[in-house]
């Protein structure tokens, strides 16, 4: 870094978990130089991942906020929050917000996360779906599931963010309908057998399924708030609100093309430095290393947002006092633990048939585990897993949770 630079904040873009822990650790580590963070919404540090048990009612608005005990507000010296990014300037070690200002940076850390997407999701002129994001999404949603009894919910996705949608649906009563463009849910991480005991599990609870169905239409009608909607194979129903879970993108339209190395996210090194002098990134934005496949992309998980900003931070601060940074970013490997009331599913690793691989499929008391064994050095490594049970109100939960994360830890060693 030059010296015209030297005098410049620290800049950090976002306020979410990778901002948060970026934050910290700079703090933590040392810096005590001037710090500015921008986000285009207002400074609540909230958690998406716990959005949806306070949309269900499992827990009150404020403990959606895992920061609440810590000073974040006291390490920042200048907080500029509903702040619309222009773009970033790497050589001038600016960025431009769309109010006209320029901010310069010493270091820049890029970690705005990202934003819902519902591709090929047809629009309604008058009716807005709902996503589930924000404390703002969650507030909408709660209000309309809480307006009047045994409303009728579409979910459409099927992959995390649209069963933990599913299970706040249900914590309501509502009568809740699950589609997908797949013929299994969970289609990116679940064994298919697994996946059909899931589908079964749910259809037990009262969910009804529609999946390897698109929609082709929605309209609203003008006398009441319902929502008629077409699906592919001719059907019409009417629902009295819609839950698009189908995906998400970086919000990053404000790195100009060719100016960062970019795929669908952010490359960054073991550091979490990007290819432009002094930046950085981490979050839903970065592409880090997936240790399972030996390939850089984006695994949004809460746990890796924050990793990577302790990583990011951390090797901020040690930049700025001159010294090279010591603490890389190990990787991760795709992981998720999801809970559709009762119904715990939790799978690691990969799962997909390769040359070399076996399954080993067992039963018991009413567990359905798959576990996924490769040949490595001459033993049998476990490379994947899925763990799907009903799990009662009586402590086996814990247990069950400990276990599976010995299973996780056991999966990243073998590839490292």
């Amino acid at each position: 870094m030059g010296d015209g630079f030297t005098s410049k904040p620290v800049v950090v873009l976002g306020f979410g978990a990778a901002a948060i822990s970026a934050i910290c650790a700079l703090r933590d580590s040392g810096y005590d130089g001037p710090l500015t963070v921008v986000t285009d919404a207002d400074p609540e540090p909230y958690s998406p991942v716990l959005t949806s048990y306070y949309v269900g009612g499992r827990i009150p608005r404020d403990q959606c906020f895992p920061w609440s005990d810590l000073d974040v507000a006291s390490m920042i010296d200048d907080m500029r929050s509903n702040e619309h990014i222009e773009s970033i300037d790497v050589e001038a070690h600016e960025v431009k917000l769309a109010n006209g200002q320029c901010l310069g940076y010493s270091k820049l850390l890029i970690a705005t996360g990202a934003q819902p997407i519902a591709p090929g999701f047809p629009a309604s002129h008058s009716y807005k779906p709902h996503v589930l994001r924000t404390m703002q999404d969650a507030e909408r949603l709660r209000g309309a599931l809480i307006a009047w009894p045994h409303v009728r919910v579409l979910v459409s996705g099927t992959s995390m963010v649209g069963l933990k949608a599913l299970e706040a649906c249900l914590d309501r009563e509502a009568d809740a309908t699950l589609l997908g463009r797949s013929g299994h849910i969970m289609r990116a991480t679940a064994h298919p057998l697994v996946a059909e005991r899931f589908e079964q599990l749910l259809v037990d609870r009262g969910v009804t399924l529609r999946l390897s169905q698109t929609v082709v239409d929605v309209e609203e009608s003008a006398d009441c708030p319902e929502c008629s909607v077409c699906f592919d194979d001719g059907d019409v129903e009417q629902f009295d609100e819609i839950i698009l879970a189908q995906g998400v993108k970086p919000n990053l339209s404000f790195v100009a093309p060719g100016s960062i190395e970019m795929h669908k996210g952010v490359v960054v090194d073991d550091f979490m430095r990007t290819s432009a002098p002094d930046v950085f990134a981490a979050g839903d934005v970065a592409e880090a290393l997936d240790v399972s496949s030996g390939q850089k992309r984006i695994i949004g998980l809460w746990h890796n947002a924050v990793r990577q900003g302790r990583c990011a931070g951390s090797a901020i601060a040690a930049e700025c006092a001159g010294r090279k940074p010591t603490r890389p970013y190990a990787g991760s490997i795709p992981s998720n633990v999801i809970h559709v009331r009762d119904i715990l599913f939790a799978s690691a690793g990969s799962l997909s048939e390769q040359e070399g691989r076996c399954f080993d499929v067992r039963e018991e008391n009413g567990m359905m585990c798959v576990f996924v064994y490769e040949k490595q050095t001459g033993t049998d490594q476990l490379v994947g897993f899925n763990i799907l049970a009903v799990v009662p109100q009586d402590g086996k939960h814990d247990v069950l949770v400990d276990e599976i994360g010995a299973y996780r830890r056991e999966i990243f060693n073998s590839y490292v």
